[in-house]
């Protein structure tokens, strides 16, 4: 799927304009564009001509390359100014500035249900940079390696000088194995996660689990903990995290949704292990629901509750009550962007606000947006060092309706 930045505004705009049928889109208004639709050749005399004339759009349309001077570039950009054209003809475009270009890549029998998110998050970035710009997406079928090669393959004849790659730590480590020439960042992938010498050209965007352990686990030192996790990859890993900075765990439990039938049952014998202790729930936002309200029915009384990103989110605010999520503590790396940013994603539904993987992909956009045209607008403070974004680690509490900050 090729997307090029005028066509798609125009097919966002009627949707952008009145959202829930009350307020006007802050998006601007379609850019004029001028479009060459003559055949025949226009020398610079016939240029003068035009100009003498004043037929300033067919000026503006037939100048390319070709046939302007320094003295023509003048007068195009006096008429542009003067009559708000945005854009000249494209192979002028390309003469003087070409446009931004981005691939996109991602394995949709993998990890399908992103593939929405971040396509509209990358495009929501570049609209509201009004950036020109051409924009592909790539699908990998798998995260194999000779799909990998393939697809890698297909940007390279693309000509695009920038990827980014929706990956889980298995096709991210089937892509450092290659030979990749143009810079791929991976939002969906910490550095920690890869095996081996990495690529040069491969940067990563994924959250660093263990910062955020190593901060929960120093906010109550030297007190026995509990230790919920679910079977993933992501799962055991901060599971292993919470063993490294917590040296006397009482009790751990893997629990996945199939679990929860008989979860209650078991949970009456738990009262003695988890009272007093610290608990960690590295469970997604159910799981940690039911956890949680069972910890509140058995009327157990850990000392805190500890959750890393995979809790900072609104629902859990909505499915489980205030006294459940008392003396409760998240870990947050999406830092407070630019209202008028996030209020245009969310138009087109893109959550910078609490979805980690919108937000990591947010951030390679504009790394790589910037490179190219260092005076665009910067909405992240976050630094790249060592191939690996860097993020600040902030504690929060769930409130009736809100995360607050802890030190507040």
């Amino acid at each position: 799927m090729k997307i090029l930045r005028s066509l798609v505004f125009v097919m966002l705009l009627p949707s952008l304009l009145l959202p829930a049928g009350r307020y006007v889109s802050p998006i601007n208004i379609p850019s004029v564009e001028v479009l060459n639709v003559d055949v025949e050749q226009c020398s610079r005399a016939c240029l003068k001509k035009l100009l003498k004339e004043g037929k300033v759009f067919s000026f503006v349309a037939k100048l390319n390359a070709e046939n302007a001077n320094e003295e023509l570039y003048v007068s195009l950009n006096e008429i542009m100014r003067s009559l708000q054209i945005q854009q000249a003809p494209l192979e002028l475009q390309n003469a003087k500035k070409s446009a931004f270009n981005i691939a996109l890549v991602f394995p949709r029998k993998t990890i399908g249900r992103y593939s929405s998110n971040t396509t509209n998050m990358v495009l929501s970035y570049l609209l509201n940079q009004n950036a020109t710009f051409n924009f592909e997406v790539f699908d990998s079928n798998t995260e194999s390696i000779d799909d990998i090669q393939r697809v890698i393959g297909k940007i390279h004849q693309g000509g695009y000088k920038h990827a980014i790659a929706i990956f889980t730590h298995v096709g991210a480590n089937n892509l450092n194995k290659l030979n990749i020439n143009i810079p791929v960042y991976i939002p969906s992938v910490h550095i920690s996660q890869i095996q081996g010498e990495v690529s040069k050209n491969l940067i990563f965007g994924g959250i660093d689990y263990e910062a955020q352990i190593r901060a929960l686990s120093s906010l109550n030192n030297n007190i026995k903990t509990t230790s919920f996790y679910d079977s993933s990859f992501i799962g055991s890993a901060l599971h292993g995290y919470v063993a490294k900075y917590n040296q006397n765990i009482s009790y751990e439990k893997v629990f996945n949704q199939k679990d929860s039938a008989n979860f209650p049952k078991e949970m009456k014998n738990l009262k003695g292990a988890i009272s007093n202790s610290k608990v960690f729930l590295n469970t997604p936002i159910t799981s940690s629901a039911i956890i949680l309200s069972q910890i509140t029915y058995n009327d157990i009384k850990p000392s805190g509750i500890y959750s890393t990103q995979i809790n900072y989110n609104p629902s859990l605010l909505s499915i489980t009550q205030e006294k459940d999520r008392r003396n409760m503590y998240i870990a947050n790396s999406i830092s407070e962007l630019d209202i008028k940013l996030i209020e245009q994603s969310k138009l087109i539904k893109a959550d910078l606000e609490y979805d980690w993987i919108n937000y990591a992909t947010a951030f390679g956009v504009e790394y790589f947006y910037t490179s190219k045209i260092p005076s665009a607008k910067r909405y992240f403070k976050e630094k790249i060092v060592n191939n690996q974004v860097q993020y600040e680690v902030e504690i929060l509490t769930p409130t009736s309706s809100r995360f607050e900050s802890y030190y507040e």
